[in-house]
């Protein structure tokens, strides 16, 4: 496989250290490779997942932009799964090995893969499954570039997945959160002291915040501009959506004026703000993962990506996890 080009604009990594009562290890990059004990061939939902898109990306050639892209799925999503030697009776590979894909058709099918299969994920903390969606966000933004009709049709069905996932969500009895009271603390908070739900909601608060401020200093054929008020509709969107994620959620009240860190005055900083806005907002939505269903993770974080990109902060990747063992942590 070919691969060379570079990747418009930067990698932005943010650190996202996390725990892992598995006897697993990153294999490259953010990837995560799960070892199987000869004695445990059986695969979780999520370990078929894995494998399948590793085969997608590591048949797919390219020898375009996209090709350090492809790259680096391959290595956040790790080497395709085999069955262990030695075992008394062989199994196949879960997934068969694809013939050689396109850019456009490997990125379509690793993306594809994760929505068809996100509403069959349940919920929890699983960062192979963060990690696929991430990846499936890169993967629609480089396929936007390739193939706009493609990449418009996965995000059709993803709004189906996360139609149906939030149905399911209603009746699962392990997607409850913590009580949270109207001042948006709660007894099984994060460390600040809030319920993820909340701190989630309050970002979007302020990103909606930012936009209004940011939008009027830039060009009317900017691309963030134009795009503003669709943006600030899906922001309103996930204070509506996530206060049912979980019980008992209370929805933080909006602010007239939030403290921004860069605040716009020009073009440049209005694009600098909202950048940052995301990056806040995709923080939150990290926090606050073990009670939102994969798909509607990965519908927000798309939004994200794409929203980021428009503000000429192009994103491959968004998430960089670094794993620890449980008695580094302790």
């Amino acid at each position: 496989m070919r691969r060379r080009g570079s990747v418009r604009g930067p990698i932005r990594r943010t650190v996202l250290v996390a725990a892992l009562g598995l006897v697993s290890a990153g294999a490259t990059g953010c990837g995560i490779r799960l070892d199987r004990d000869p004695r445990m061939p059986d695969l979780s939902p999520v370990d078929v997942l894995r494998d399948a898109v590793a085969r997608t990306l590591a048949a797919t050639e390219a020898d375009d932009e996209a090709a350090d892209a492809i790259t680096a799925f391959a290595a956040a999503v790790g080497p395709p799964w085999n069955p262990p030697e030695g075992l008394a009776e062989p199994v196949p590979p879960p997934n068969p090995e694809p013939s050689p894909l396109t850019a456009a058709d490997g990125l379509a099918d690793a993306a594809r893969r994760f929505v068809d299969a996100s509403p069959g994920l349940g919920r929890g903390t699983d960062l192979t499954a963060v990690v696929l969606a991430d990846v499936a966000a890169g993967a629609l933004l480089h396929l936007s570039d390739l193939d706009p009709e493609a990449a418009g049709s996965i995000r059709d069905d993803l709004a189906g997945a996360v139609r149906t996932a939030l149905d399911g969500g209603r009746t699962d009895g392990d997607a409850t959160g913590a009580p949270v009271d109207p001042s948006g603390s709660s007894s099984a908070a994060d460390g600040a002291g809030v319920h993820p739900l909340v701190a989630l909601i309050t970002a979007a608060h302020i990103a909606e915040y930012v936009y209004e401020r940011a939008s009027v200093h830039l060009p009317a054929d900017a691309p963030a501009r134009q795009e503003s008020h669709s943006r600030i509709a899906g922001l309103s969107g996930i204070t509506a959506i996530a206060p049912s994620l979980a019980e008992n959620v209370s929805v933080p009240s909006s602010s007239p004026a939030w403290d921004v860190a860069e605040p716009p005055e020009d073009a440049q900083t209005a694009l600098a703000a909202i950048r940052d806005a995301e990056d806040s907002l995709v923080g939150r939505l990290w926090s606050a993962r073990s009670t939102v269903p994969p798909a509607v993770f990965l519908s927000w974080l798309d939004d994200s990506a794409r929203a980021r990109r428009r503000a000429d902060g192009f994103q491959d990747l968004r998430f960089e996890v670094t794993q620890r063992t449980p008695e580094e942590d302790g």
